[in-house]
């Protein structure tokens, strides 16, 4: 077999375009954390779709299809396709939740009271700081995996697991208290406004059970 047909037959593992369908997710993640702790400043340009989210799903559906071509292309050693789907479905998961999420906050932003915008502050805060532990833990672990240290690879995974359990934990507990505090202000809320406020704790709850997932996943693999 010349060195053109083995290229053709055995183009890579699959693990490389996951990951990077994983750090494109990250990276948008990133992206929605920061708009959410920018939509209550001074001059806010909430009528406009920011260009991360017009670029971002071609650019996951482009990789998903990568991973699946590789999938069902012979390699040299088994690949686990299962987890290796499982994993991917969970990331594209929550790439819709990441783009519902922004779209929604191209709408006005809320007419919130001070004490509420206070609690909105603190929750993207919270958010933002859940997002970039989980984005150090992940490239940590990418990185022993590039180098082959399995072992040590999943040690980093155990660790990773578990401050993203932490972390989510203390997350939902602050969604949770914000959502009681918008209930106890609907007579002050505009209806529009507190419904939007409630689908998006909604789905930054969701979010946050697809982020532990995915890192269960990713444990597993």
């Amino acid at each position: 077999m010349d060195l053109t047909t083995f290229t053709n037959l055995f183009s890579g593992s699959v693990y490389k375009p996951l990951s990077q369908h994983r750090q494109v997710v990250l990276d948008a993640l990133v992206l929605l954390s920061r708009q959410l702790q920018s939509r209550l400043t001074p001059g806010y340009q909430w009528h406009e779709r920011p260009q991360w989210l017009i670029d971002f799903p071609p650019a996951v559906e482009k990789l998903e299809q990568d991973v699946l071509t590789r999938l069902k292309q012979p390699t040299l050693t088994a690949q686990p396709k299962g987890l290796v789907l499982s994993l991917l479905q969970t990331q594209n998961n929550l790439a819709h939740l990441i783009c519902r999420m922004a779209e929604r906050l191209t709408y006005r932003p809320p007419g919130l009271t001070v004490e509420l915008q206070n609690s909105m502050k603190h929750l993207n805060q919270h958010f933002g700081e859940t997002v970039q532990g989980l984005k150090l833990g992940v490239a940590k672990q990418d990185r022993f995996g590039l180098a082959g240290f399995r072992k040590q690879q999943s040690q980093v995974m155990v660790g990773v697991h578990q401050e993203v359990r932490i972390a989510v934990d203390e997350l939902r507990d602050v969604i949770s208290t914000f959502k009681g505090e918008v209930f106890q202000n609907e007579g002050g809320l505009d209806p529009l406004d507190m419904a939007l406020i409630l689908l998006s704790l909604e789905d930054m709850d969701d979010l946050t059970l697809w982020i532990r997932s995915m890192v269960i996943h990713m444990q597993q693999l």
